[in-house]
């Protein structure tokens, strides 16, 4: 950790009541690092050394007059709309509308107050599917424009789109992460309204079937939460503006990574396949040498990563 970069950082981190946005909080707290964290349904409280603060991003004026108040000069912006795949496709103009909304407010915000820095994320998921893997930074949608069905990813080009626009006139400094998929204890493990790996983890440690959208030899990679938000932390220090694929070395078919979820919880499980259910691109692995030419990075394995997923919710 960098600490003289951190000083004399006031952090506003959006979307604290979620999975990722309270790791955020939760690393920042942990460093002693000045940190507000807004949420949507909880009530105002003090926590150890931040505050959560009840707010709607949505809310131009009252996300302005909080970032005047507190003196914010880095907003790490976690609030979005999201959810596993059924969710987006029934959901997707809800999707763009409110997230591109959100964004808007931020950088606006960020622009008339004169805040240093912001992170906005954007997705492995605006990368075109004719794209081949493993996917570099300069295969986006500027070489590659995809055909667009979901909200979610029209949403992501739009945050993108909109960085650069900003920057550009208005000398902004976004990091801009393209993360993969990322997993940890923590998040949502229902079935039906979960992520691939906390919903596989739910139905194994519940002994019901593993579904399976489609054939499950489509191949992804993910991170675990701590280092994915500790790479970005790197990336602030490091002053990276520009878009940084996120993501570790390993990848995995879906089927696979149930039968390892399988293994490391020591039970026998039975795959189902649904191959009326959309399953995306057959391969998506990102190109990660950008990222580790700027920050020295050392992810999991996604073995010890399941390892304490799984523990967390195995209790």
């Amino acid at each position: 950790m960098n600490k003289a970069y951190w000083k004399n950082k006031i952090v506003l981190v959006t979307g604290t009541g979620g999975f990722i946005g309270s790791y955020f909080f939760s690393e920042l707290q942990r460093q002693g690092i000045k940190v507000i964290g807004s949420v949507l349904k909880q009530e105002n409280h003090n926590k150890a050394k931040g505050r959560l603060v009840k707010l709607d991003v949505l809310d131009k004026k009252r996300l302005s007059d909080l970032c005047k108040s507190e003196k914010i000069n880095l907003i790490i912006h976690c609030a979005s709309l999201d959810g596993n795949p059924e969710f987006k496709k029934h959901n997707s103009t809800r999707i763009i509308d409110e997230n591109t909304r959100m964004t808007l407010n931020i950088l606006n915000v960020v622009k008339e107050n004169k805040i240093k820095e912001l992170v906005l994320f954007s997705s492995s998921e605006i990368y075109s599917y004719s794209v081949k893997s493993p996917i570099k930074e300069v295969d986006d949608y500027q070489k590659d424009f995809p055909e667009i069905s979901s909200g979610y990813v029209a949403a992501k080009i739009a945050t993108e789109m909109l960085a650069k626009l900003y920057s550009v006139q208005f000398g902004l400094n976004i990091i801009l992460p393209r993360p993969t998929n990322i997993y940890g204890p923590g998040d949502k493990k229902e079935s039906g309204a979960s992520r691939v790996i906390p919903s596989m983890i739910n139905s194994v440690l519940s002994d019901e079937n593993v579904k399976i959208w489609g054939d499950g030899n489509q191949v992804r990679s993910f991170i675990y939460i701590e280092d994915f938000v500790k790479s970005i932390m790197r990336l602030l220090e490091k002053k990276e503006y520009s878009p940084v694929n996120i993501a570790t070395d390993e990848s995995i078919s879906i089927k696979n990574l149930a039968k390892l979820i399988a293994k490391i919880s020591n039970r026998k499980i039975k795959l189902v396949f649904d191959k009326s259910k959309p399953v995306g691109v057959k391969k998506r692995i990102l190109d990660i040498s950008k990222l580790t030419s700027v920050i020295d990075f050392k992810p999991l394995s996604l073995m010890e990563g399941l390892k304490r997923t799984i523990k967390h919710y195995d209790i």
